[in-house]
């Protein structure tokens, strides 16, 4: 598996000298390096797979004296929760760079990265892997008003996120009904159904999912 990244720091490839006999440093600025062998591509989620999910995450990483990274926030998602957090926690675990230099001494900086996720590079477990979707209960029922007496109908598409909880993290929609009242009761309707646990080869994951909204006036 492959993945695109890139630097926005700028990386120089110094060599790193001994000190002189009389102690002091040869080289007391240097800029931030990465610890190359640790660059490594995260894994696709199994779950972005299936759910064919694409997108190029820009993450700000926080990195400390010692170059291990002490926080990571998105600065541009890939459109999927699933694929930043797969790339935040990956960087945050394993990800090192050699930090920069004043005066000798080490600085806490931050740079920003980008990864892209692309289903041409998944792997074939991935893709093979089984899914137990999640089960749902909803209570569609409260048709608004307004919309009502305008006499509006259609269809929304909602895309949902639930954790694991089955606690919905996310409702927005998909593909509109042609009427905002309408688009925006199903979203508030999404996010009060129940929903059970989705699995993966018998394990609890979060998951995203499509659900439709169909209006029609009595």
């Amino acid at each position: 598996m492959r993945l695109g990244f890139w630097f926005a720091a700028a990386m120089l490839f110094l060599p790193v000298e001994a000190f002189a006999q009389d102690g002091a440093c040869p080289a007391p600025n240097m800029p931030l390096r990465p610890i190359i062998a640790t660059h490594t591509q995260p894994p696709y989620p199994e779950m972005s797979v299936m759910t064919k999910e694409e997108g190029t995450t820009l993450l700000e990483v926080a990195i400390g004296a010692d170059g291990v990274p002490t926080d990571t926030k998105v600065v541009t998602s890939s459109g999927s929760i699933r694929l930043d957090q797969a790339a935040q926690d990956f960087v945050k675990a394993n990800w090192r760079w050699t930090a920069p230099t004043q005066n000798c001494k080490p600085m806490a900086v931050s740079t920003r990265i980008s990864i892209a996720w692309s289903l041409h590079n998944a792997s074939e477990a991935s893709v093979n892997a089984q899914l137990a979707p999640p089960t749902v209960v909803m209570d569609i029922k409260d048709f608004p008003p307004e919309a009502l007496a305008r006499h509006e109908q259609g269809t929304v598409m909602v895309t949902i996120y639930v954790l694991t909880t089955g606690r919905i993290a996310l409702a927005r929609v998909a593909q509109s009904s042609g009427f905002p009242d309408l688009d925006d009761k199903c979203v508030a309707l999404a996010k009060t159904w129940r929903w059970g646990t989705a699995s993966l080869d018998g394990h609890p994951v979060n998951t995203s999912l499509l659900a439709l909204c169909q209006w029609k006036p009595q």
